[in-house]
């Protein structure tokens, strides 16, 4: 069994983007397992986060502990990087 990658989702309430990136993560995990903690933006955790990788807005999204993207995350850049660390070629 392959180990889960490990990802990151800080959020914040009624933040749109952040919706669309859970959606996004739930459709990738079907593909590539994935161990993927929610943090929220107003936590001690979550406000480290945005400070030590500079983000502007949520969502804050990290894969194996390195910054991935925030904001509107793209679906294709997401699969072909989450392809790469599964050794696998999703990309279409």
């Amino acid at each position: 069994m392959t180990k889960p990658v490990d990802v990151v989702l800080v959020t914040a309430p009624g933040c749109h983007f952040c919706d669309e990136a859970g959606r996004l993560l739930d459709d990738m995990a079907v593909m590539t397992p994935l161990a993927v903690r929610t943090v929220a933006l107003s936590s001690d955790e979550g406000r480290v986060l945005l400070v030590r990788h500079r983000v502007p807005f949520p969502p804050i999204l990290l894969v194996e502990g390195a910054l991935f993207g925030y904001g509107r995350i793209s679906r294709r850049k997401l699969e072909n990087h989450l392809a790469r660390l599964a050794g696998t070629d999703m990309a279409v």
